[in-house]
């Protein structure tokens, strides 16, 4: 089991709070010459990708879309086909259509989620202690990584990265889930930028 299981909640949100502002203070690494812009991450993406593991593999097909949110935003749509048998044609199939929108955080080199602006409903505060996730972003090299971080009902901790990672041709994708710091389910795949 791992050490920070036996922390207090409060002891875990430090820690995630620690861990943001670390991320923050590190900016971008100075490992590729040219670092991408948030902007060549734009674009529409279709591809496939497996989960890793003991497990029988998970063939999945993937449709990924990043644009612009806002002046200086993103947001970034994701559907994924887990298919059975690699068929997405017979029963058992599952769908899971997901969105997030993302905006700067003041005087920090990252993103954080917010809402889409929706006047048929009243804006929810987030709260981590009742277990919503909170998430955030940034661009380093040339990878966007999107982190998602949840306390669970029982005091432990759920951590998701979900890096893409610029190609020539599309993008690289690789997410990853911890639950209170074990790494329990990892999936990878690619995709191809789809032409206008």
């Amino acid at each position: 089991m791992s050490r920070l299981a036996h922390l207090p909640l409060r002891g875990l949100l430090a820690l995630a709070l620690l861990a943001l502002a670390l991320l923050a203070l590190a900016g971008p690494s100075g490992g590729k010459a040219a670092a991408a812009e948030l902007g060549d991450f734009f674009g529409t993406y279709v591809g496939n990708a497996q989960e890793l593991g003991d497990t029988e593999p998970m063939a999945r097909d993937i449709d990924i879309v990043v644009e612009p949110f806002h002046d200086e935003g993103f947001q970034i749509h994701w559907i994924t086909v887990t298919k059975v048998d690699g068929r997405r044609d017979v029963p058992g199939v599952e769908r899971t259509v997901q969105s997030a929108f993302f905006e700067p955080a003041e005087e920090r080199s990252l993103f954080v989620e917010v809402e889409a602006a929706n006047p048929f409903r009243e804006r929810e505060a987030k709260e981590p202690m009742k277990g919503h996730a909170v998430r955030w972003a940034s661009v380093d090299g040339e990878t966007l990584h999107v982190y998602s971080f949840v306390v669970l009902e029982d005091g432990r901790y759920e951590l998701q990265i979900y890096d893409r990672v610029l190609t020539d041709g599309g993008l690289d994708i690789v997410f990853q889930r911890f639950d209170d710091g074990v790494l329990v389910r990892q999936i990878k795949g690619s995709t191809v930028r789809v032409q206008p």
